[in-house]
């Protein structure tokens, strides 16, 4: 199953941040691009959180269910097993000794799911063979039609013990068990999706907070530095490389609401020395 490596912790730290973002409005607001960004960010947290509620449904239930079944499976076939290797021994069928004598309790519940299917299913084909058990609607007309196979029936149950009864028994406790286990592995691979889907988004924010909001926050350093260092030192909390050097012309500060005419001579001089570093 799909596991999400410390993914509490990555949640948590990614709301330290949005924390500290959050009481910072008024930063984020001169700068739409800033604010933008922050808004998509707070919008993978709650899908994170969201899938994450999905991702830990517990399956307890149907892991219950599903063995449960499995051991109705297992009583059920061991009963006509059992009755088939006292008929093989009494009866001096060699052949059928060999093909059941290793199928005890023990074996059985250490098969795979499949297995046990698999031989499940052939225990059901011999009694129904040994004991002229009809097994379709064809079949059911044969022997309604031949009372002399029905008199061969009582004779077998009666010094076996085996009926119809412990036939159906295998049939529907094989569906059964199918079914659960269908049910349980989709829970699972449902499980998988989920945490595809929560890697996938913690990507994107890891890759959004450095390329994007970093950045942003860069440009509050001078004048909020308070601000400035908190969102350091939750950003430093992540394991993060230092922020890389920022890149002005993507930084659209035509969005910029209220800029200071000395800030604009000052930005428009670092263009000139700063060289452009291509993300």
């Amino acid at each position: 199953m799909e596991k999400i490596k410390n993914f509490n912790l990555k949640l948590e730290r990614n709301a330290q941040v949005i924390g500290i973002l959050s009481k910072n409005h008024e930063i984020l607001d001169k700068v739409s691009r800033f604010h933008d960004h922050y808004g998509v960010l707070v919008s993978n947290q709650k899908k994170l959180i969201d899938l994450n509620l999905l991702y830990c449904n517990d399956l307890t239930s149907l892991e219950k269910s599903k063995n449960d079944k499995r051991n109705e499976l297992i009583d059920n076939t061991m009963t006509v097993i059992r009755i088939l290797q006292a008929f093989a021994t009494d009866d001096h069928k060699k052949k059928l000794q060999l093909r059941l004598e290793h199928l005890t309790p023990e074996f059985l519940h250490e098969c795979p799911d499949m297995g046990l299917i698999k031989v499940s299913k052939k225990a059901w084909q011999i009694a129904n063979q040994y004991g002229s058990y009809s097994t379709s609607f064809v079949d059911k007309i044969k022997l309604a039609l031949n009372p002399e196979n029905s008199k061969t029936n009582l004779k077998f149950e009666a010094k076996y013990g085996l009926n119809p009864v412990m036939i159906k028994n295998i049939e529907e406790s094989t569906i059964g068990f199918i079914g659960s286990i269908l049910q349980y592995q989709e829970a699972i691979k449902e499980k998988e999706l989920v945490a595809i889907e929560m890697k996938m988004i913690l990507k994107q924010s890891k890759k959004l907070l450095t390329n994007k909001i970093d950045k942003f926050a860069l440009l509050s350093e001078s004048k909020n530095p308070q601000f400035y260092n908190e969102y350091s030192q939750a950003r430093e909390k992540q394991n993060i490389k230092p922020i890389p050097e920022i890149i002005e012309q993507d930084l659209e500060f035509q969005d910029i609401k209220t800029v200071e005419s000395e800030e604009k001579d000052e930005t428009k001089s670092k263009r000139k020395v700063v060289p452009v570093i291509e993300e």
